[in-house]
């Protein structure tokens, strides 16, 4: 049995004097599948970074007796066809395979030594099976056995990102890492990658979406405030052991800060009476007489007493505070539009557009009114993001008509402000005034991004806590109507509970595309289908 062992391990990043983890000890089976749970910036990708070996800890070590993979991966090849393409990414396998060729073909005795050791690695790496083990992960994950014939370049964004997947777990040992392995797949390509890990062991699973770790994973490994955790079951069974203890820390949070303010005050009381009886001992002894002994004795005692028992209260309060270390607070997220006369927000009447003689939308038509939250939905390349752009003006249309003085946000899959500074961002952004930024950085605060971090980069943040500030750049923006692309991509279970909360009890003007069921039915009063 393979095991993963994390011992005493810290990471910071030193650049920002920020710690992220402090003496971590966890053991992983190599055999389980894994869910990654943690709010954004915790370090989810940094921990599997860490295992990976891509970072290396400031403390402790990580021991390992297995190949670790991990994903997203660039993959730069000289090969065409998928097949090639696949081949090379399990292993250097197409390489080794022309290699032996051409070894075989120039007859060069030199060389036999080198086709050897070649012909040893290919057939270690089961390379000689290889075209039938990718034809049956063909078949779990769902596609066609024509696309290994294809080029590489021609498939579908989903379509690599399967492929992609494939090739991990084809390789020799390995234990493979998957870092958000669903963003911008629709549903349907989500439930197959759902339906291809059923059949899989050994990996870590990153990712947004509950239901689909719920279905997948048999372990949750959980990033808290203070440590890390790992338990056996599934998403549902962590999120309800974190209620219970959650809920109980709720329950005795008021009563615990009240006896840790009294101990606190005792503690005081306690000082203070020790360091008067220290100078009272002096205060009535005689000039000149030393018949004192006996009450300072007595003095001492009681002093060594004093702080006896302060030791014991301060333990007392260290031990109160550790059972409030894990408890998180969720603030409430608020939404504000203007208030509109007009009912009628964007018309769209008989729109046809498309790139490169590909036609995507095809004489579509759809009013937005005033209080519709619509749910553009449909697969990959039906065009919800290009509708979302022209209706920004993004890309012009004629066949768009809007309210007189409409004014529109939108947070992006792929966020506006990458690079530099945010206090900068904040001032260089064309809707900056004082009430936006102030705004802004309630928001911020609201969706636990910490304020102190903005003197670091944005590019330094986490992946989802980019898209927090991108969405908290939207929503401070003065709008009439919202549009958010896939608004989940990335983010934390407590953010998706905040925007449902906030849309459900604002009920803004919004138009959204989003993969996850459960959010876009729970929030939607229209739901808008494009096809192919």
């Amino acid at each position: 049995m393979s095991k993963i062992a994390i011992n005493e391990l810290s990471y910071s990043f030193k650049e920002y004097y920020q710690p992220i983890f402090n003496n971590i000890n966890i053991s992983i089976d190599t055999n389980w599948k894994l869910g990654l749970i943690g709010r954004n910036g915790r370090g989810k990708t940094t921990l599997l970074k860490l295992i990976s070996g891509e970072l290396e800890p400031d403390k402790g070590h990580i021991s390992k007796d297995i190949n670790i993979e991990y994903f997203p991966y660039s993959q730069i090849t000289k090969y065409i066809k998928t097949l090639d393409v696949i081949k090379e990414n399990i292993g250097l396998l197409k390489t080794m395979e022309d290699v032996m060729d051409d070894i075989i073909k120039s007859n060069d005795e030199k060389r036999f030594g080198e086709y050897q050791k070649i012909f040893d690695n290919y057939a270690y790496a089961d390379g000689f099976n290889i075209e039938i083990r990718i034809k049956k992960e063909f078949h779990l994950m769902n596609l066609s056995e024509s696309l290994l014939e294809q080029d590489f370049d021609t498939l579908s964004g989903g379509e690599k990102t399967k492929m992609l997947i494939i090739s991990l777990f084809l390789r020799k040992n390995s234990f493979v890492l998957l870092d958000e392995p669903t963003n911008h797949l629709d549903i349907e390509g989500k439930q197959v990658v759902q339906n291809y890990l059923n059949h899989k062991k050994g990996f870590i699973l990153v990712s947004h979406d509950c239901e689909f770790v719920d279905d997948v994973v048999d372990h949750i490994i959980s990033i808290n405030k203070s440590d890390i955790t790992i338990e056996k079951g599934n998403y549902s069974t962590w999120i309800e052991n974190k209620s219970k203890s959650e809920l109980f820390e709720f329950k005795t949070k008021e009563r615990l800060e009240r006896e840790i303010k009294s101990l606190e005050k005792n503690a005081v009381a306690n000082r203070k009476w020790a360091n008067v009886a220290n100078k009272q001992k002096n205060l009535f002894r005689p000039y000149g007489c030393n018949s004192g002994r006996g009450n300072d004795a007595g003095v001492a005692k009681l002093m060594r007493q004093a702080k006896s028992s302060e030791r014991t209260i301060q333990k007392n309060i260290e031990e109160k505070k550790n059972l409030l270390k894990n408890y998180e607070e969720v603030s409430d997220l608020s939404i504000s539009q203007n208030a509109l006369e007009d009912d009628v927000l964007v018309t769209i009447e008989k729109l046809s557009f498309g790139y490169s003689n590909k036609l995507i939308l095809n004489k579509f038509s759809l009013q937005i009114r005033h209080g519709d939250i619509i749910w553009l939905r449909g697969k990959n390349g039906t065009g919800k993001s290009t509708l979302l752009k022209l209706i920004t003006g993004e890309i012009y249309s004629d066949c768009l008509r809007f309210q007189e003085d409409i004014k529109i946000s939108q947070s992006y899959q792929e966020p506006l402000w990458k690079k530099g500074l945010i206090n900068k961002l904040i001032d260089d952004n064309n809707h900056s005034t004082l009430h936006f930024k102030n705004r802004f950085l309630n928001i911020c605060k609201c969706l636990d991004i910490k304020l102190q971090k903005f003197e670091k980069p944005i590019e330094a943040y986490s992946s989802g806590e980019i898209r927090k500030i991108d969405i908290a750049r939207s929503l401070a923006t003065d709008n009439d109507l919202l549009l958010l692309d896939e608004p989940l991509n990335y983010m934390d279970t407590y953010f998706k509970e905040q925007l449902e909360k906030a849309i459900l009890i604002y009920k803004p003007t919004l138009v959204f595309v989003e993969h996850d069921e459960n959010f876009g039915h729970s929030i939607a009063n229209r739901t808008v289908m494009l096809d192919k």
